[in-house]
């Protein structure tokens, strides 16, 4: 068996207090931590996701506002007419432009966010609102080739959004302009379909600026807005064309940092909505969190030392004592004794160590008295289970059977007495309910040598009962009494039973006979009798004596009989099982098999 690793109590303790205290703050105080800083983290994703969709609610919403400004030019009577602008006299022209202005001017009168406003059909300008309008002029710039205007007529009649500047030109590394986007739709004319009316409408973002500013005050955030051709329109932080691209993608790496992106498309509109949350902003919150975790367990791992460092003082101080004391018992000195203790824990195992040195006293002495009486009552029991008388009675048996010419039952007597004189013999002390059994067997089977017929005998016991161990010798003293004093008439038969059965954790030993009994003077006499060490009954004084001293006092024999209806006597000990014999036995049933085998005589 390995020997275990010897440690002292201080680093015992000093590893305990590891383990049992510190460990578990270090752990607490980092999953907290981890725990806060997830909760911080989800909690940062979960507002930039609302930041997204609240957003998208807010566009979504000034759309619509756009969306039914563009549809007001629809009321006027020249969009459902069948006649083409050039058919128009220049009056009727003029005056077509002068109403479409008063319709519109009614409704972005009061918006500052309106920029450039103008109305063509069929490349000609109905209606134009613009501080540079020269650069609207069909002559110097042609505005059919304008990508707001092919856009709305590519949509056809749908919003169209397009960004200020045409993206396709731009660097990679280019920052991009988002002071404006532009809004365009095909005015359709339901009784000439391939008339191209279109209006469009500039649109300045300074007012997104500060819708936002609330937002970003609380987090770096990036808000950017792509058309559905993923050319940015809106970003409130300037970005690349290569940054742009990069919004599909969900990670944009924006001034050296790397940004999570959040993306919302607008359900009627083609505009999606980015919001952009710096990961390293996420990351310090994180930081923060676990900073403080480490904080607090150096901390407490510094008190924590500083008081298991003061009370260990406390500990080995009478630890020490107590291991003077101790090895002053192991060299032999059992007189050593313990002194009063100031801890209390301490006190109570050195008053437990003072007891035990005086029970170890006691017990020293008992234990040495113990082994004599057991040595005597050994050899009583050795002495008791076979009389001369039976033996002497045992080989006349023999004599006669060879002298009436009986070989088998001679070979059988003999066989099963050399079984006896081995068990008997043996040096054992244990056995099995099987082997004593088997040893009954034997001894019954020699007393029908003598008393013939007027003796018959049964044994009633299930196999699963004997492997339990028992001590040797303690049926044989019970049989031999119900043989020498049951039997008194020559013309008596006289039958014994022998039962074994459980009852909970308790096995008992039953042997009963049909002889002529007790009366209750007898049999109080007896049980009186048995008790006493100058007792007549030697096989059942030892009997009774050796489960007291292997099993307890609550382990005994007892005996009921009534005068001529027979006697019974009832063993009881604990429940046993015997997996494994002692060496001694294993050794002696080794040698009976061996002999057994080299026997000359078969049975």
């Amino acid at each position: 068996m390995k020997q275990k690793k010897v440690q002292s109590l201080s680093r015992k303790l000093f590893v305990n207090f590891i383990l049992s205290c510190l460990l578990p703050i270090v752990v607490v105080s980092f999953l907290v931590s981890y725990l806060f800083g997830t909760y911080q983290y989800q909690e940062i994703r979960s507002r930039a996701e609302n930041n997204t969709k609240l957003i998208s609610a807010y566009m979504t919403k000034y759309l619509n506002d756009i969306d039914n400004l563009t549809k007001a030019p629809y009321y006027h009577s020249f969009f459902q007419s069948r006649t083409p602008f050039e058919d128009l006299t220049p009056y009727d022209q003029n005056k077509v432009g002068e109403e479409i202005g008063k319709l519109l001017q009614l409704t972005t009168y009061s918006r500052e966010d309106f920029g450039d406003m103008l109305v063509m059909s069929d490349g000609n300008v109905l209606y134009f609102n613009t501080s540079d309008w020269y650069q609207y002029l069909p002559t110097i710039h042609p505005l059919t080739g304008r990508s707001w205007y092919q856009s709305a007529l590519d949509k056809n009649g749908r919003v169209a959004i397009i960004p200020e500047k045409d993206m396709t030109g731009a660097d990679e590394e280019e920052e991009l302009d988002t002071g404006s986007f532009y809004i365009s739709r095909k005015l359709n004319n339901m009784f000439l379909q391939d008339q191209e009316n279109v209006i469009m409408l500039n649109l300045k973002t300074d007012d997104f600026e500060n819708l936002f500013s609330s937002l970003t005050s609380k987090a770096p955030l990036i808000i950017a807005f792509t058309n559905d051709e993923d050319q940015l329109i809106y970003s409130n932080k300037p970005l690349t064309k290569t940054q742009t691209a990069a919004l599909k993608q969900q990670k944009v790496n924006y001034d050296h940092r790397n940004w999570l992106c959040f993306s919302q498309t607008l359900e009627h509109y083609p505009l999606t909505v980015h919001v952009l949350l710096s990961a390293s902003y996420v990351i310090d919150r994180m930081a923060i969190f676990l900073f403080m975790a480490a904080a607090c367990c150096l901390l407490c791992s510094i008190l924590g030392y500083a008081m298991f460092k003061k009370n260990n003082y406390w500990i080995e101080r009478p630890t020490y004592h107590i291991k003077a004391v101790l090895g002053e018992l192991q060299v032999g000195n059992l007189n050593s004794r313990c002194e009063p203790l100031v801890i209390r824990e301490f006190n109570e195992i050195g008053t437990s160590i003072n007891a035990m040195a005086k029970q170890l006293q006691e017990t020293i002495r008992n234990e040495y008295e113990l082994k004599l009486a057991q040595k005597n009552l050994q050899l009583q029991a050795l002495q008791s289970q076979i009389q001369p008388h039976f033996i002497i009675n045992t080989i006349y048996s023999f004599i006669t059977l060879n002298q009436i010419g009986e070989q088998e039952a001679l070979n059988d007597a003999f066989y099963s007495f050399a079984h006896l004189l081995r068990y008997v013999l043996s040096r054992s002390r244990e056995t099995t309910l099987g082997a004593e059994l088997d040893f009954l067997n034997d001894y019954c089977s020699l007393c029908l040598l003598r008393f013939g017929n007027r003796l018959s005998y049964e044994i009633n016991c299930s196999e699963e009962f004997k492997s339990l161990s028992m001590p040797k010798l303690l049926l044989q003293p019970l049989v031999e009494n119900a043989v020498i004093h049951g039997i008194i008439d020559s013309h008596q038969i006289l039958h014994i039973d022998i039962l074994g059965y459980r009852d909970d954790d308790r096995l008992y030993i039953q042997v009963s006979d049909d002889g002529c009994g007790m009366s209750e003077e007898q049999l109080e006499m007896l049980r009186h009798d048995i008790d006493s060490p100058s007792s007549n009954s030697i096989g059942l004084r030892n009997v009774c004596r050796r489960i007291s001293l292997n099993y307890g006092p609550e382990y005994k024999v007892s005996i009921e009989s009534a005068e001529g209806l027979g006697t019974m006597i009832m063993l009881c000990f604990p429940w046993k099982m015997s997996d494994n014999m002692s060496d001694d036995m294993e050794e002696e049933r080794a040698k009976k098999e061996e002999q057994d085998v080299q026997d000359p005589i078969s049975r």
